[in-house]
C-alpha cells in the first residue's frame, strides 16, 4: 500500500474544500495547468479529429497499442471542466494498459452547455467511431466521475435505440450516476472524502441540469435500464461519498444477469487513477482496468 503517497493529496484537497470555491473559469484554468505539468511518454501521439459540428477529440495512443481496437474515454470534471488536452497523461496510461487507441472527446461543458449537450457529444463520438469502421467487437467505453455518467448513459441510449450495446465492455471509475444524490454514502462518508464536498453537490447538478429533473434516467443513468449490459468493471475508492452510486450500479447490472467486476480500493480518493504519476494505486488500477478490457476483447474470448 502507498497511503503515505495519498496523504499530501488528501491534505491539499481538504485545504481547497475549506476555501471559498473559485469561479468556474479559474477552476478550469487551474486544472489544465496542473495536468500540463504531468510528463507524457516519448512514444505517445495524439491527433485532433472532428467528431461533429460541436465536438472534436484527441485520438491518442502509445507506440505498441493496437490500431484496430479503441477505448472511448469520457473525462471527468463535474461536467464543467477537463479536456482532451489535460487528460493526455491519463490517455497514455489507458492506451498502454488496454493495448488500444484512446479517443477523448471535448464534449461541451456546463454551465454554458447544459444537459443534454454532453450526452449528445458522447453519441457523436460513437457515431464517428462507427464511421471509421469500428464495430462492437473493436470498441470499449469508459469514463471517470461525470464521464462515467456519460459513458453509462450512452450505452443505455444506444441499447434503447438499437436493441444492443454499442460496445463489448465498459470501465467506470468513481462513477457519478445519481444526480438526485440519494446514496447513503453521501452522508455516511462525508468526513472521509476530501475530494467531493456533499455541500456542493446540489450546485454541481444544477449547473449541469438547469431546471431538468435530476431523476430522469437520461441524466441519472443509475435509474435507467441495465438489461443486456456489456461486461463492466467498476472501480471506486473506499472513502468516496459516491461509493453507493458505484455499488448500486453493480447491483443493477447483476440483477439483470450481467457481469460486473467490482473493485473497492482501500483508502483511495475520488478518481485516484488521475494521480497515477503520484500514487502507485492509481497506476495499478489502470493496469487492472486495461487487463479487464484485454480479457473482454473478442479475440481473447471475451
Amino acid at each position: 500500500m502507498s497511503l503515505d503517497q495519498v496523504a499530501p493529496i488528501r491534505a491539499a484537497l481538504m485545504a481547497r474544500r475549506a476555501a471559498p470555491a473559485p469561479p468556474v473559469d479559474a477552476r478550469r484554468a487551474g486544472f489544465e495547468a496542473q495536468m500540463a505539468d504531468v510528463p507524457l511518454p516519448p512514444d505517445f501521439t495524439a491527433t485532433r479529429v472532428q467528431l461533429s459540428e460541436h465536438c472534436s477529440a484527441l485520438l491518442c495512443g502509445v507506440e505498441d497499442a493496437s490500431k484496430e481496437r479503441v477505448l472511448l474515454w469520457l473525462h471527468g470534471g463535474a461536467f464543467i471542466l477537463g479536456s482532451s488536452e489535460s487528460y493526455q497523461p491519463m490517455a497514455a496510461r489507458l492506451s498502454r494498459a488496454a493495448g488500444a487507441q484512446v479517443l477523448v472527446p471535448d464534449y461541451r461543458l456546463a454551465p454554458e452547455h447544459r444537459f443534454p449537450a454532453p450526452g449528445e457529444d458522447t453519441l457523436a463520438a460513437l457515431d464517428w467511431l462507427e464511421a471509421q469502421g469500428h464495430t462492437v467487437e473493436t470498441t470499449a467505453i469508459g469514463g471517470d466521475s461525470a464521464g462515467a455518467n456519460l459513458a453509462l448513459g450512452a450505452i443505455q441510449r444506444r441499447m434503447a435505440e438499437r436493441g444492443a450495446s454499442p460496445v463489448h465492455a465498459a470501465w467506470l471509475v468513481s462513477p457519478y450516476l445519481d444526480l438526485t444524490h440519494s446514496g447513503a454514502s453521501i452522508a455516511a462518508r462525508a468526513a472521509r472524502d476530501p475530494f467531493v464536498d456533499p455541500a456542493g453537490m446540489p450546485e454541481t447538478a444544477q449547473r449541469y441540469l438547469g431546471e431538468h429533473d435530476p431523476a430522469d434516467p437520461a441524466a441519472s443513468p443509475l435509474f435507467g435500464s441495465f438489461e443486456g449490459f456489456p461486461p463492466t468493471l467498476i472501480q471506486v475508492g473506499s472513502d468516496e461519498v459516491l461509493f453507493e452510486d458505484a455499488a448500486r450500479a453493480r447491483g443493477a447490472i447483476e440483477a439483470t444477469g450481467g457481469t460486473c467486476v467490482f473493485q473497492e480500493w482501500a483508502g483511495m480518493v475520488h478518481v485516484w487513477p488521475l494521480f497515477a504519476h503520484q500514487v502507485d494505486e492509481g497506476g495499478w488500477a489502470i493496469e487492472q482496468g486495461g487487463a479487464f478490457l484485454r480479457s473482454q476483447a473478442p479475440e481473447n474470448g471475451g
